[in-house]
């Protein structure tokens, strides 16, 4: 019997020194977990940013949050991620100044030196963080916006340079140079607006085995993925592999370019598909 209330007394050790050290972490419990922002923050011509000391900050409540540098290699077509405390907001106090609630408004500041910028998407609406242990893409773009359409100023006199008009003519959907392109997909695939000649193009080379190989022009900075569709409404991602003479490289996903030039990539069959339609993406 002594032996057996010993036992019972170890034990009843044992749980009470668990139930006191979660206690213990009860009491620093507002922390939820964090909410992830990403993205890729572009300067005003449309080219990723690739600054030496960049980075990406958030403010909120007029206090300064977390910070993350600006890195061209982070992965395709992102170059910042951040990760935002969260708190539960079971106690009226925040557990950390830089922690934010789920229905807080932040806005995002690209620092670069001693200058903070405040990006033009940050202009035209105050975000909300949203949920814990969720992720929120938010690409970021530099430069003056007069009108309010996504696009730079400096970008848009270009166009009015050579077109004429005024930067309320020129917007986002409008063609400038008619090659089939909007004003914002140039801008995105850094082609030349009010150069017909020099839009994006995807051509379909040969197809061998039902293996096909297209052509595009690249644009360093840019990230290049493929999708294939076979009814212009599904569109899947597929793997590639980048031609280069006689050599053929690995199967990939993405292709980050280091350049300008064209490229020719092999995209390897799919299954039982026949007939494929192919588009690019480009971040």
């Amino acid at each position: 019997m002594k032996r057996l209330l010993e036992i019972s007394l170890k034990r009843a050790g044992l749980i009470g020194l668990g139930c006191w050290l979660l206690a213990g972490v009860a009491e620093a419990y507002p922390p939820a977990p964090h909410h992830t922002l990403f993205g890729q923050v572009r300067n005003q011509w449309g080219d990723p940013i690739d600054v030496s000391g960049a980075s990406v900050l958030v403010q909120a409540g007029g206090r300064e949050g977390v910070r993350a540098a600006i890195s061209p290699s982070r992965e395709p077509g992102v170059n910042y991620h951040l990760k935002v405390p969260m708190d539960s907001l079971t106690r009226a106090d925040l557990y950390q100044p830089s922690a934010l609630g789920r229905t807080q408004q932040f806005v995002l500041k690209v620092q670069i030196g001693t200058v903070a910028y405040l990006p033009l998407e940050m202009t035209v609406a105050t975000p909300v963080i949203g949920q814990p242990a969720q992720s929120t893409r938010i690409d970021l773009t530099l430069g003056v916006d007069s009108d309010g359409d996504g696009l730079p100023d400096p970008w848009e006199e270009a166009i009015i340079a050579m077109f004429g008009g005024t930067l309320a003519s020129i917007t986002a959907n409008g063609d400038a140079d008619g090659d089939g392109l909007t004003n914002l997909q140039e801008y995105l695939a850094g082609t030349l607006p009010f150069d017909p000649s020099d839009g994006f193009r995807l051509t379909i080379n040969r197809v061998d085995a039902g293996a096909a190989t297209l052509e595009f022009m690249v644009i360093r900075g840019r990230n290049y993925a493929i999708q294939y569709s076979t009814d212009f409404t599904n569109w899947i991602p597929t793997q590639f592999r980048v031609l280069s003479g006689q050599l053929v490289g690995p199967l990939q996903s993405n292709y980050p370019a280091p350049d300008i030039r064209q490229l020719q990539i092999e995209v390897p069959p799919a299954g039982n598909a026949t007939n494929r339609f192919f588009r690019a993406v480009i971040q």
